[in-house]
């Protein structure tokens, strides 16, 4: 290869590495770092894509080729730095040009989000194709157009009772993280399960070390899960739950459920986790009742498999030394009345 076409080449993986997405009213627009290299799974660095106004997403696609045997279509979320999740979509699945099933994930939302820098979130990030051309990030392709809504960031006024959007800073241990869906998970929505066998998975060690100990209310609590299997089967479609518990028991806050990737038999791996401590509504605000009031905090929770009959069967516990609590500040005061408000950032 001569030192020209190394440099072109360069100059095409840098732009799409770092390209930002500009808006061009009326257009459709696609952000992609696909490429026509051998592809490999397992994505080593997180994929990001920077909006600089309002856009709205009309397909979000992974590439899940993994070595032409493809994989069950999972959901792919966006998440903004400062939390903010759109998403999970759970995608369908799209076959390959000469019939390979399911190499591709796909979902078309339509749904408008804020400017900003996201990480683009796979549930199977074992399946997630990438190479040396994506600069080992996982392959994505979102089509979208600017949209004529006004920024989706909302400040606080004092006839207002939400929060403001924080800013929090992703660690950069948290490349590949599996950001949890606020709230519940309804099992009876979910589809397929396992078979119910006289083998099981036994989650015998869950632990958090915790990244982010301090945050400002309405920022996502950032903690690496190690999690160990001791049974004689592998965890194929579990489930982690993430509930936020004052020290005396009377504040509970359901952080929310997400999809954990396949943990097979005597593995024991760390987990990146991204837990939410504010639920936006649909236009990015956060109300007041969604978020959490400022204080400390114990993490709780379990991992559970989804069976069929859509149940979720509990096949372990999280474990946090009471000592390591997660303590929320930044607190605001309600409006006219100065009762304290849940947390936010000033």
């Amino acid at each position: 290869m001569d030192v020209v076409t190394r440099f072109i080449l360069i100059f095409i993986v840098i732009t799409l590495l770092t390209s930002t997405a500009t808006p061009v009213i009326g257009d459709q627009q696609t952000w992609t770092n696909a490429n026509n290299d051998t592809l490999y799974s397992g994505p080593d660095k997180p994929t990001q894509v920077t909006f600089t106004t309002c856009m709205k997403i009309l397909s979000i696609t992974t590439n899940h080729w993994n070595f032409g045997k493809g994989d069950t279509p999972g959901k792919i979320s966006l998440v903004h730095t400062d939390g903010t999740v759109y998403g999970p979509w759970r995608a369908f699945g799209i076959n390959g040009t000469d019939g390979e099933e399911n190499v591709y994930w796909s979902y078309n939302p339509g749904e408008v989000i804020k400017a900003g820098t996201y990480l683009v979130s796979d549930t199977n990030p074992q399946t997630w194709a990438q190479n040396d051309v994506s600069d080992k990030r996982g392959i994505a392709t979102i089509v979208y157009e600017p949209s004529s809504s006004q920024d989706l960031s909302v400040e606080t006024t004092e006839n207002t009772s939400f929060t403001a959007q924080p800013t929090a800073t992703v660690p950069p241990e948290m490349e590949g993280a599996i950001t949890l869906t606020p709230g519940a998970i309804d099992p009876s929505t979910l589809t397929g399960g396992e078979n119910e066998t006289e083998t099981v998975p036994v989650i015998e060690q869950v632990v958090f070390r915790l990244l982010s100990g301090e945050i400002h209310g309405g920022d996502p609590v950032f903690t690496m899960l190690r999690v160990r299997n001791s049974g004689f089967r592998a965890l194929e479609d579990g489930y982690i739950t993430i509930r936020l518990v004052s020290p005396t028991g009377i504040t509970t806050y359901l952080s929310g459920m997400a999809q954990l990737p396949t943990i097979t038999a005597d593995e024991e791996r760390d987990i990146p986790l991204i837990i939410p401590t504010a639920k936006p509504d649909g236009n990015g605000v956060t109300p007041a009742e969604n978020s959490l009031i400022c204080g400390n905090y114990i993490l709780d929770g379990s991992i559970t498999e989804h069976m069929e009959g859509g149940k979720l069967v509990r096949r372990g516990d999280l474990l946090l030394p009471r000592e390591k609590m997660v303590s929320v500040t930044g607190c605001c005061q309600e409006p006219q009345t100065n009762n304290l408000l849940r947390g936010c950032r000033s």
